[in-house]
């Protein structure tokens, strides 16, 4: 997915505000697990790839991290430097080649891992993390739908299954996995899910860049509030895979 991360990038950024209102937040369980883990503590420098607006930099930052947050659109960097404020520091481009502080304890990226050209990410991650720092890559994934046909009716609605994303997540992996530099891989779940109403699901679907059309979109707001009594619930997995430069 890297050699598209130009589009996808204009595409996020010519959605800026949704992205940042209906984007999920991740649980709290997912950044105090990831200090426990690595051992970062209040002041040590984190970089996280691909900010976007901020959703996970801010807790992060809450923690007393020093953060560093890298984003390639200067519209989704926009919303996260107003929301760091003082804490924390927002570079507009992409990681392959801006410029970072040295001695990084931990190098993040939540759903943006796959967005990154493989071969020069893990040159410079194993740069940035020498002397024991850890790589944190998170994804999250549909686990479930309430109630159980939802997916059926996507299906029907869209004439293609839900796209699963485990694909292109191992693949993000396996260069992680292969590097020496590296340890294995730790891997932590926690689930999660949120209640979302017809116009919300349509709203957050359409930050994910699925080419639907808008017919499409307003027969499934019609599916939901029709047949689903005009909620669902969508049941994610934030999926932590922790890895420790040797």
């Amino acid at each position: 997915m890297w050699r598209d991360a130009e589009q996808a990038s204009a595409r996020f950024a010519a959605q800026a505000r949704d992205y940042d209102r209906y984007r999920p937040r991740y649980p709290e369980e997912v950044f105090t697990l990831i200090l426990h883990e690595t051992g970062a503590t209040r002041g040590d420098t984190v970089v996280e790839i691909g900010a976007g607006t901020g959703i996970a930099t801010k807790p992060l930052s809450d923690l007393g991290l020093d953060i560093v947050a890298v984003e390639p659109a200067r519209e989704l960097a926009a919303v996260a430097a107003a929301k760091l404020g003082e804490n924390g520091r927002v570079v507009v481009g992409r990681f392959e080649d801006c410029a970072l502080p040295d001695h990084v304890k931990v190098l993040t990226a939540f759903n943006s891992w796959h967005w990154v050209d493989p071969t020069v990410a893990m040159e410079r991650a194993a740069r940035l993390l020498e002397g024991g720092g850890w790589l944190a890559l998170v994804w999250t994934e549909v686990l479930a739908w309430g109630p159980a046909d939802f997916e059926e009716r996507l299906a029907d609605v869209f004439g293609e299954p839900w796209p699963k994303r485990w694909g292109n997540v191992a693949a993000s992996l396996q260069p992680v996995i292969d590097d020496d530099r590296f340890g294995g891989l730790h891997t932590f779940h926690h689930p999660f899910s949120r209640t979302l109403d017809a116009d919300t699901y349509v709203a957050v679907s359409r930050t994910y860049g699925g080419q639907r059309s808008d017919d499409q979109y307003d027969a499934l707001r019609r599916v939901i509030a029709d047949e689903f009594e005009g909620s669902v619930v969508k049941v994610e997995d934030a999926v932590i895979h922790l890895a420790r430069r040797q």
